[in-house]
């Protein structure tokens, strides 16, 4: 029985002594763990292609419509309204020359009538004054003949008084016969000579009856109202048969297609002007209203810069012209066309400036600095920042063509980070 335990005993050691031989051996062989650096493939970005190019500096602003000519019409005599033109309504369309009202024209007709008789008037008394004139000059030849001839006679008495070959009384008779001659040849000088203030007062009638047929002619045209320009009816006062007194409004009309629009220009934004102004024709300047499910668009040119300050927002007011064109007779379609009253956005074309970057305002962080990508690092690039705009900038300096401006959000940025490019845009 010892002997059986005994060789149990052994083979129990054995067998655990060779399970320790393999574990050991097992420990021993199996593969050693690396130690690895630790890695990281850097954020996911996007980004986008810069490229320069040459734009016009534009300059936006606001302004309100006005007509370049309105007129309102009044009655430059009295009367009484007998006719008026058919488009002589609100909102009507008019022709240069046509007669929008006519006042009754009988009172001025007859006044007319007056001053050309009154002109007849004064011409007759004109003439009678030459006929006077004629008649006193032949007069007055007479007359120094007849002096003439009683001078001699009293001369021929004297020298027989002397030789005693007359009586004195005679010789009295002679000489009252030469004073007598003399007093109507001085007669009649004297009314010679105030046919010259005569004459000065009838021209004075005359011209004075000129005068007043060009009054009453003047009248007589002022009874009719017409429009020196095609142009829109605003607003008719007056109907048929209504009596106007002199002065008094009948309506108002505005130019067909020339408006005016007075935007207000910030100080700074002059600097986009070229330094002469512009061309000829001004600087070219869209217009557009917003008001409509599709905007409407006219063109204009900036006509003048005000000369004095806004005294209140400190701006500088400018005006801008548009001129609508018409197709031959016909007037533009009034959905079309402008409007006095219209708000509207203008764009003003100012000078071109090369070499510059547009990017989304958004792309500018703090201190006027982009992210590029470059070699799967971010780079903090501060700009130049040439114009900002509501929702994009201009920049001059700072971007070369091709360069990679990240597009993607980012917090934490630090210069030499590592990323990765998802995708570019050009």
């Amino acid at each position: 029985m010892k002997k059986g335990v005994l060789f149990k005993t052994v083979r129990v050691a054995v067998v655990l002594l060779i399970a320790v031989v393999i574990a050991v051996a097992l420990v021993q062989l199996r593969p050693r763990a690396e130690k690895q650096a630790r890695t990281s493939d850097g954020r996911m970005v996007e980004v986008v292609r810069t490229r320069s190019q040459t734009l016009p500096m534009i300059v936006e602003a606001y302004g309100t419509v006005a007509p370049r000519e309105f007129l309102k019409l009044v009655a430059e005599v009295r009367g009484q309204v007998v006719a008026t033109h058919p488009a002589f309504i609100e909102g009507g369309s008019v022709k240069s020359g046509e007669v929008l009202l006519t006042i009754d024209t009988r009172d001025y007709e007859l006044a007319v009538r007056r001053a050309n008789v009154g002109i007849r008037q004064a011409q007759a008394e004109l003439d009678r004054l030459a006929q006077d004139i004629v008649n006193l000059n032949a007069s007055l030849k007479l007359a120094r003949s007849d002096v003439a001839l009683a001078l001699a006679e009293a001369n021929r008495f004297k020298n027989l008084a002397g030789k005693n070959m007359t009586s004195q009384s005679v010789l009295d008779k002679a000489d009252r016969q030469l004073l007598t001659s003399r007093e109507r040849l001085q007669s009649l000088e004297n009314q010679l000579a105030v046919t010259g203030p005569d004459r000065i007062r009838l021209e004075s009638q005359l011209e004075m009856a000129k005068v007043a047929m060009e009054q009453a002619v003047l009248d007589l045209e002022r009874c009719q109202i017409d429009t020196p320009f095609d142009a829109w009816v605003m607003e008719k006062a007056v109907e048929t048969g209504q009596h106007l007194a002199v002065g008094q409004a009948v309506g108002s009309i505005y130019r067909t297609g020339a408006f005016d629009i007075e935007v207000k220009i910030p100080m700074a934004d002059l600097a986009w002007f070229p330094d002469d102004g512009g061309s000829e024709l001004g600087l070219p300047v869209e217009v557009l209203f917003m008001e409509t499910s599709t905007p409407k668009l006219w063109h204009g040119r900036l006509a003048r810069i005000k000369a004095a300050l806004d005294q209140t927002t400190r701006t500088l007011p400018v005006v801008i012209e548009v001129d609508e064109p018409t197709a031959g007779d016909s007037i533009t379609h009034a959905a079309d066309r402008l409007k006095p009253g219209m708000f509207v956005t203008v764009r003003i074309q100012g000078r071109r400036v090369e070499n510059v970057h547009r990017l989304p305002r958004h792309l500018v962080h703090d201190g006027d600095t982009v992210y590029l990508a470059a070699d799967d690092q971010l780079n903090v690039q501060p700009v130049t920042i040439l114009r900002r705009f509501k929702k994009s900038v201009l920049i001059s300096h700072g971007l070369s063509d091709g360069d990679l401006v990240v597009t993607t959000p980012l917090s934490g940025v630090v210069p030499g980070m590592r990323i990765r490019i998802e995708g570019s845009r050009d």
